[in-house]
């Protein structure tokens, strides 16, 4: 649908920001309206309606580990998503969760007949090349090279050191064939907490451009206004470097409401004013089903993380993106 006409009707349902200017990009996740039934028709006008209400796009694809290059120069994905004008965040992982004998298990994602190992050579040789080739070929804007990559080395803490060798060498592949592209990888602020992790985060200042976040409070606070004001002021303590919000969000499922979704991002906007961020995402435009090994591992209101429902119709959340998406921004890095 075209966002556009609507959005006059609805500027009394916008509420006042806690800013009054940005310097960081705006991104949403494309999916398309009325899953899991969505038509192609659908996911067309989603990439529209993204390319009007925001400036990157995170783009996830079925593969994302080795093998992934071939499979994004198939679908043109990377193309589609410039011609609306958005940036791409790419994502290449190192590992994925599986089902094996002892059931689901997070493990290094390697190719048949290579051990799933991140101190393997013939895994590195294969894994650099991927990211080289995609680089290469895309030359994205912005590129992950693991997403809530802490989850991992909480159970694998043996694998860090191999990890951290494997991504300098990745650096340095991709800046040689596109040196603009800006490298990051993401971890889960809320298991940097839970686990106390976030010393982790001093390990990659020297290994990456941006550190990226995903940050989901509802799954910690009953309310927005419970978040303390301090709660993302730790950071500070560990990162020198530039934040990119990779995904944030809150639930307007079970227990929570669309005034409280809204009310996140008020909040949110408000406990980061003080930081060099470069980016912030929300996690969906349009409410989903999440399928597949996904679906088992997370909660079914992950799917309301949106600021449509999937009928189409916007949340209170998706004005006050709106008035976000208004406001005069200042270049990036300025």
């Amino acid at each position: 649908m075209n966002c556009s006409g609507k959005i006059s009707e609805q500027s009394s349902q916008r509420r006042e920001l806690p800013i009054s200017k940005r310097k960081f990009l705006i991104g949403v996740v494309p999916n398309p309206a009325h899953s899991p039934n969505s038509s192609f028709k659908d996911l067309l006008e989603a990439f529209e309606e993204v390319g009007k209400i925001a400036e990157v796009c995170p783009i996830w694809v079925e593969k994302q580990g080795i093998g992934e290059f071939e499979l994004l120069k198939r679908n043109r994905i990377v193309t589609g998503t410039r011609v609306y004008g958005l940036k791409p965040l790419l994502t290449l992982n190192f590992a994925t969760i599986k089902k094996t004998a002892k059931g689901l298990e997070y493990v290094v994602d390697a190719p048949e007949g290579i051990p799933p190992k991140l101190s393997n050579q013939a895994f590195h040789s294969l894994w650099l090349k991927e990211a080289e080739n995609i680089a290469k070929e895309f030359k994205p804007e912005y590129f992950s090279l693991g997403n809530e990559i802490n989850d991992y080395f909480h159970l694998h803490p043996e694998d860090l050191k191999p990890y951290l060798s494997l991504l300098s060498k990745a650096y340095r592949k991709i800046k040689e064939v596109s040196p603009q592209t800006k490298v990051l990888v993401v971890f889960s602020y809320n298991h940097l907490i839970e686990n106390n992790q976030l010393a982790l985060l001093k390990d990659f200042e020297d290994k990456v451009d941006l550190i990226g976040l995903t940050t989901y409070p509802y799954k910690q606070y009953p309310n927005p206004n419970a978040i303390p004001k301090d709660y993302y002021e730790r950071l500070k303590r560990y990162v020198k470097k530039p934040l990119a919000f990779t995904e944030i969000g809150w639930s307007s499922g079970e227990g929570s409401s669309e005034k409280m979704q809204a009310d996140f991002l008020l909040r949110f906007l408000e406990l980061t004013k003080e930081f060099n961020v470069e980016m912030v995402n929300w996690l969906f435009l349009h409410e989903t089903v999440i399928g597949g090994i996904a679906g088992k591992i997370s909660n079914k209101d992950v799917g309301t993380i949106a600021l449509k429902k999937a009928n189409g119709r916007a949340k209170e959340v998706y004005y006050i993106w709106l008035s976000l998406k208004e406001l005069k921004r200042e270049p990036v890095g300025k």
